[in-house]
């Protein structure tokens, strides 16, 4: 009988221990994999509902108030954004099918183009007038920002609370201009209202 022994060579011994350092793996005899570590993420909170989201506040990193949503106010049907000068960025018309514009970056257009469903139902993916596109896909207790690229890049994330929404975005994204559309974005996704 031969006395060689394979899992030697890993660090094993005869007692079947783990190998010094090593954590168990979950999967059993695959390797351990550890956790995935996500980027840095700015948080922008919606949040000062009166009495919705259809009316609030959205507060951004060190506290500091970046826009307001207004909706029937001061036109009725329309949900209007303003930055933290008071300029409007942003509309939503609530006709029928309701239309969104997002200054210099979505034309207008129905909420349902801005936001259009992918083929499989499972996500909603937006393009930008410069090109730019992510997808939103609802996965756990968050919808996943990626960029809709042959390698997507995560974005940022949306995650829903008792008194507030939360949107968490990369220094990427804020840098590469996709603040303002992902806000809207956001609004549209967690409004209760039907935006197709």
């Amino acid at each position: 009988m031969s006395t060689f022994n394979p899992y030697a060579q890993q660090g094993w011994n005869s007692q079947h221990s783990m190998p010094s350092g090593s954590r168990p793996s979950m999967y059993g005899a695959l390797p351990f994999s550890p956790p995935v570590t996500l980027p840095t993420l700015f948080a922008f909170r919606f949040t000062s509902f009166a009495p919705t989201i259809l009316n609030c506040t959205v507060i951004g990193p060190q506290s500091r108030p970046y826009f307001r949503v207004l909706t029937d106010a001061p036109v009725q049907g329309v949900t209007g954004f303003q930055n933290a000068a008071g300029t409007n960025i942003a509309l939503v018309q609530w006709h029928r099918h309701p239309e969104v514009e997002v200054q210099g970056a979505v034309s207008r257009q129905r909420s349902s183009q801005m936001l259009a469903l992918t083929p499989d139902q499972s996500a909603r993916a937006m393009t930008l007038n410069n090109g730019s596109s992510m997808t939103f896909t609802p996965r756990e207790n968050f919808i996943w920002i990626y960029s809709n690229t042959s390698d997507p890049e995560l974005l940022g994330r949306i995650s829903r609370g008792q008194t507030s929404v939360t949107l968490e975005l990369t220094g990427e994204a804020i840098h590469r201009g996709l603040l303002e559309s992902a806000v809207v974005a956001t609004f549209l996704l967690q409004c209760g209202r039907n935006i197709d």
